[in-house]
Formats: structure tokens, sequence, C-alpha cells
């Protein structure tokens, strides 16, 4: 499994990822998210494998603005409508691969993932491009799946890895250089 499988299941799957992915996560993510983040009126956020714009539309109200990144044009073409049928006019959307942010160095304020860093070949790599786009004093945040042993979810769902322990998260983030990090259970209660 690599990157391009990757992304093969997220074209096949776009349409019909909305119902999916409600099957794992729900809207408790974005708020998981922007509470890390602390989204400003002015600052601008980037939502890192935006999917189906599922997080950069909960989070379009609490910041000035989103970029929603994504390598799958079907799955941004599914966000475009989504957007489009919720009003939301300060997310922009634009098709790049993920582990070489189509951004200058420290040029955001935030920078999100949800549900994407299971999916990255190698995590510390989307870790640092994240730290990289992001100005001094903003923040990464990730939400993710905790480890788990369901294999079946490699070929199912394209995942890399089967989720991530506190140690994994640990490593990932310092060998980023990012220097603070946490890890909490969300849960879908």
């Amino acid at each position: 499994m690599d990157s391009t499988d990757v992304k093969a299941f997220f074209d096949r799957v776009a349409a019909d990822w909305d119902d999916m992915r409600s099957t794992f996560y729900n809207a408790r993510v974005i708020d998981a998210l922007a509470e890390h983040v602390k989204p400003q009126p002015h600052a601008t956020t980037v939502d890192v494998g935006t999917g189906t714009g599922f997080v950069a539309s909960g989070l379009a109200s609490k910041t000035g603005t989103v970029v929603g990144v994504d390598h799958s044009t079907r799955m941004l073409r599914v966000a475009r409508d989504n957007l489009h049928a919720l009003d939301v006019q300060n997310v922009a959307l634009v098709e790049a691969d993920l582990p070489n942010l189509p951004f200058p160095d420290r040029s955001v304020d935030g920078a999100v993932a949800n549900m994407v860093l299971h999916h990255a070949p190698d995590p510390v790599v989307m870790l640092a491009e994240m730290r990289r786009v992001v100005r001094p004093g903003g923040v990464v945040a990730v939400t993710d799946e905790v480890a788990h042993r369901y294999e079946w979810m490699r070929t199912e769902q394209a995942d890399i890895w089967l989720g991530f322990t506190k140690k994994n998260v640990r490593e990932f983030f310092e060998s980023a250089g990012l220097r603070r990090h946490g890890y909490a259970r969300l849960g879908m209660q």
C-alpha cells in the first residue's frame, strides 16, 4: 500500500465518502481541532487531506480563511458541491500532493489534518510539511485513529497505519520538529 493506492481508493469512494466517514467520526472532530488551533477571525488555516470538505466547512465559521488541500480530484469535486450547498464562502480548495503543500514557509496560522495521518506512507514527513507552512506560534493539530488490530482496514479503507499509540505520536511529532504534543481519546460518544 502506498500513496498511489490511497489516492485511487479516495477517487473511487468520493461520492460515498460522507456516508462512509459518518461511521468513523462525527462533528466532534471539528470542535477538537478548533479547540487546539484556536482559530482567529483573520487567520488562515490549512485543512490537509480535506476530502469532501467536512472539516473545512466546520472551521469556516471560526477562522478568516480555510484552504482545503487534497490529492483526490474527485474528493475535491464533492467538497466544492458540499461547500456550495452550505453557502460557505471562505474556503478555497487546492489539489496537491500532501507531503508537498503548495504554500511558502511560515505562511499560514494553523494546519489541521483529520483522519489523514494513517494514510501517510511517512507520518513524520507529513507532520514536518505541516510544521513548515505554519508561522511561529501557530499550531499543527491532528485527529486520527488510535492503534487497533483491524487488518481488513488496509484493504477496505486504504489504511497504511493501523492507528497510533501515544509513543508513535510522541516520536512522530518530535521527529517532525514539533515541540509540544498531546494525545487524547475523542471517541464517538
